[in-house]
């Protein structure tokens, strides 16, 4: 027996192998038998000489376990083939091992595509079943007619559950029965034996979804606690563990003379219809880690996890993958990596220090997933966070294109996990969240619209910048709630910087910079509940931006500035099809204190009469303006009598302790004018004018003006 110290280096010669790129299939046979030579002779260390490898089109190599495989200078060739699948090195249930240095090249531009299909199953080096500790080190995979890198799993059940025959209204009780008064509970009635070889092969089991990962009508338990309950082989109940779907339940861990077991979860019975659950035991790949390897010019995708878990990519470059080449097109999807069959199998993938570009798809994608962590890489092309994916972190990447996505996994955006990005450089195109908990720190953006939709956007020392005149909407912010904080938006270059579709519950704006120039303005939110604070709303130019937030229930603008902008802040009435005023509480819930207004440009003709300089109110039932600087500075150019500040008032208008000063320079008729104005009403309107109480103290004038208009007269 030789030492399992010693390196074995494949004798090319005993075993029938030629390294010349020729004699494919005994280059094959004797490759796979030196290998379980050498591990049935514990030589835990192989090399195989340089030379190029010609691979039998009906077979693979097969590395064996606990074996580290160097492999440098050697390059593993597909031998022209019509398989709609194959895989050059293969990796099959095998633990610790490492495989460095080995070129791998597949048939894709020799390849007979005429039997029909896809054939996008063609891959480099594939890592399958229940593998686990794989490192692949310094590979690389090009020219395969499916991907050059894989992890796949199977998909192995102990039996499914179908609704309504294998599921009962009620809770597991403490003696193991159902009990049909915890009707907010459904239980699986069937029994599952985990005694089984199959089960026992693979020392694990999980509660899943059906074939394509859902739980069918009415039912979601992506984010549901579920019960797995333990009995012995004559029903006696040992008590039960809360799990969460698609997560092991390990044999070992069960109690004693555990035989089946059954599950339990807080769900409605009647809400389900027809549903089909499974009970798995799959064969997921586990720890696979793939560094400074490289991946181009495959068919179909860079790299692909069709079932794994704790999955990484380090310092890998990937690239040109599923573009046209001389004799073969791409084929769908077409990214570097995608993560995708597995559904919530698929978890804690994770991609750093990574070049990916020039995919004919993108980036990357991922279908359903849990915990992707994405860090210091450089990615151009679309990158797609899709699906029911759960847990998204993005750190230190520069990306080059757009960004796509959502974290939801129960269907409820409510109840969505995070999309997380911290220090990221983004530029160009489009970055649009639609689902779950968005949240952005200390990231830069370059020329990139923006859209955030879904449950939660949070925003943090964030940098927005666009520069494309003509373009139209470059923000839209849409989500139900939105907090932003110390954030520059520098949006002076383009048509219409902002439009927003959606109507939010809450918007909360502190410390933040908006700088506009010659465009359309646009409306900034729709929101029921509105903070600004400590904020600035700056405009340059020479046309005027109109602007517009739309607030239904409260409103706080405090210690900010507004200089050059024509900014309407609307009760809704004027964004509809109909007439609305804002809630009206019975106590005033709007309110505009501390905050200065500047004007000091000149303007063109106010296209609306609750649209000119600086700003205006309506449709707001009852406010407070106080304490406020209104200041109109003359720049040597005439501004004329300026509307620094329109009401149009409804209920309740306290205006008080404010101060509107003019400053002349050029001696000409500049005047600021805060005007005070009845209810504005669309013609043909319905909405009632009502009975206004006003209160009017205290406002310091200085070479300007407050005008109380008749049409306010007649609703006091």
């Amino acid at each position: 027996m030789v030492s399992s110290n010693a390196t074995y280096v494949v004798e090319l010669g005993r075993w029938g192998i030629k390294n010349d790129g020729t004699d494919a299939l005994n280059t094959t046979n004797g490759i796979n038998s030196a290998l379980m030579w050498a591990k049935d002779n514990n030589l835990y260390t192989v090399v195989l000489p340089k030379g190029h490898y010609l691979i039998d089109k009906n077979s693979s190599i097969l590395l064996r376990n606990n074996t580290h495989y160097k492999f440098y200078d050697c390059l593993f060739i597909k031998e022209p083939n019509n398989h709609t699948s194959y895989s050059i090195l293969t990796c099959d249930g095998i633990k610790n091992v490492t495989i460095e240095g080995a070129t791998v090249k597949g048939d894709r531009e020799t390849h007979d595509y005429s039997s029909g299909g896809t054939h996008e199953w063609g891959h480099g080096i594939e890592c399958k079943n229940l593998c686990y500790n794989i490192e692949i080190k310094n590979c690389e995979a090009y020219e395969c007619t499916g991907d050059g890198f894989v992890t796949s799993m199977d998909f192995s059940a102990i039996g499914g559950a179908q609704h309504p025959a294998h599921f009962a209204k009620g809770d597991i009780n403490s003696q193991g029965n159902i009990d049909s008064t915890k009707s907010d509970y459904t239980t699986v009635s069937k029994f599952f034996d985990v005694t089984g070889t199959l089960v026992k092969s693979v020392g694990y089991f999980y509660y899943a979804g059906d074939g394509y990962g859902g739980y069918g009508i009415g039912s979601n338990l992506n984010k549901t606690v579920i019960k797995v309950h333990f009995y012995k082989a004559d029903n006696s109940y040992l008590g039960y563990r809360n799990t969460r779907s698609y997560e092991f339940i390990y044999l070992e861990s069960l109690p004693t003379g555990t035989t089946k077991v059954r599950f339990s979860f807080l769900q409605n019975f009647d809400l389900m219809s027809g549903n089909l659950h499974y009970v798995m035991c799959a064969k997921i790949p586990q720890y696979i880690h793939f560094s400074n390897c490289k991946s181009h010019k495959n068919r179909r995708l860079g790299a692909s996890i069709n079932g794994g878990r704790f999955i990484t990519f380090d310092s890998c470059e990937i690239y040109d993958n599923s573009n046209k080449m001389d004799n073969s097109t791409g084929t769908n999807p077409g990214f570097g990596i995608d993560v995708e069959d597995g559904y919530m199998a698929n978890q804690k993938i994770t991609i750093k220090n990574c070049n990916i570009y020039d995919n004919r798809s993108g980036v990357f994608v991922c279908i359903s997933t849990r915990g992707v962590h994405v860090e210091n890489n450089k990615f151009r092309g679309a990158f797609v966070f899709s699906g029911s994916g759960d847990d998204y972190y993005s750190l230190n990447n520069i990306y080059y294109g757009n960004i796509n996505g959502r974290s939801i996994t129960s269907g409820v955006e409510k109840d969505g996990t995070f999309c997380t990005f911290r220090n990221d450089s983004i530029f160009g195109q489009t970055f649009n969240f639609n689902g779950g908990n968005t949240t952005l720190e200390n990231c830069v953006f370059s020329k990139s619209s923006i859209h955030f939709g879904g449950e939660t956007t949070k925003i943090i020392n964030c940098k927005f910048t666009f520069d494309e005149p003509g373009k139209n909407d470059m923000y839209s912010f849409g989500s139900k709630y939105i907090e932003i904080h110390d954030s520059l938006f520098d949006i002076r270059r383009c048509n219409r910087w902002v439009a927003a579709w959606n109507t939010s519950e809450n918007v909360f704006f502190s410390n933040v910079k908006f700088l506009t120039d010659d465009n359309g303005g646009g409306n900034l939110v729709k929101t029921q509940n509105l903070v600004i604070e400590n904020c600035e709303f700056i405009h340059s130019g020479n046309k005027v931006n109109y602007s517009s937030i739309v607030i239904t229930e409260s409103m706080r603008v405090e210690n900010s500035v507004f200089n050059n902008l024509s900014l309407r802040f609307d009760g809704s009435g004027l964004l509809g099809a109909d007439e609305v005023l804002a809630k009206d509480n019975g106590y005033i819930a709007h309110s505009f204190i501390n905050n200065k207004v500047i004007w000091d440009a000149p303007y063109g003709t106010a296209v609306h009469e609750a649209r000119g300089p600086g700003v205006s109110f309506s449709y707001i039932p009852r406010l407070n303006i106080i304490n406020n600087i209104f200041n109109v500075i003359d720049k040597n150019v005439a501004l004329g009598n300026m509307y620094t500040v329109r009401v149009f008032t409804e209920n309740y208008l306290n205006l008080s302790d404010n101060t509107i000063v003019t400053t002349n320079n050029s001696g000409n008729n500049t005047k600021g004018t805060l005007t005070i104005d009845g209810a504005y009403r669309k013609n043909g309107s319905t909405l009632a004018i009502p009975k206004t109480k006003l209160i009017a103290q205290n406002n310091e004038k200085v070479n300007s003006e407050i005008v109380f208009t008749s049409k306010l007269s007649s609703q006091l």
